[in-house]
């Protein structure tokens, strides 16, 4: 996220905290929904600065947010989006880049966190980073499951739920996090060939590369 967007996100999270509480929840999931569109992170909090205002303004008039936006809450989100400037190819090329390299350097520390604890468990005289195919698959799945989970609560937030429809999701809900357990366990447990063997010391240095690499490339973002 590059200077002017952070300072845009700054203002709005100010302006934000004058949303009473009775719109705070509508306006929220305008943001979420607001997440999935095809804009740049920058045009995203234009919009999101015009909907504050739009509340504000309501406010000051005694309008809640359903008066003042008539219920059409993901309508009135689309209009806006259908007129603002979409992502170029190469914005969501950065963009993918940015999310796959800050993914890539949590699960690093957390893989080097895990050997450097098994280390210290076996009392060996050796730290080595060891990397398995299950974890290289459990990687991939935590990777495409949260790009998948991040776009289904996004594009959802605004649908509307009736009580049935409620329950549906929460089991839809369980029977997903069940596979997703799995999904990330087992391969990690019966996929045990190693294909990675290095000392934790150059694994370190690597992690804190994709770390600083994924800091030049977040500030290239838009």
């Amino acid at each position: 996220m590059n200077k002017l967007t952070k300072g845009l996100l700054k203002k709005n999270n100010t302006r934000e905290e004058a949303i009473s509480e009775e719109n705070d929840k509508i306006y929220t999931d305008m943001v979420v929904y607001l997440r999935s569109s095809n804009l740049t992170q920058y045009n995203q909090e234009l919009v999101r600065e015009d909907i504050i205002e739009l509340i504000l303004e309501g406010q000051q008039r005694g309008d809640n947010i359903q008066k003042v936006m008539g219920g059409r809450y993901k309508e009135i989100c689309d209009e806006i989006i259908d007129v603002m400037p979409k992502k170029t190819r190469k914005d969501n090329v950065i963009e993918f880049i940015d999310i796959s390299l800050s993914i890539l350097w949590i699960l690093g520390v957390i893989a080097i966190a895990k050997n450097l604890i098994s280390g210290l468990v076996s009392k060996t005289s050796e730290f080595n980073f060891i990397l398995t195919i299950g974890d290289i698959i459990t990687a991939i799945v935590i990777i495409i499951l949260s790009n998948g989970i991040v776009w289904y609560i996004t594009k959802t937030a605004l649908d509307e739920k009736t009580t049935k429809n409620k329950k549906v999701e929460f089991l839809k809900a369980w029977v997903v996090f069940s596979l997703i357990f799995a999904a990330v366990l087992l391969p990690s447990i019966y996929l045990d060939t190693v294909v990675v063997n290095i000392s934790l010391l150059i694994a370190i240095i690597i992690a804190l590369i994709i770390f600083v690499t994924s800091k030049v490339v977040s500030s290239k973002v838009l």
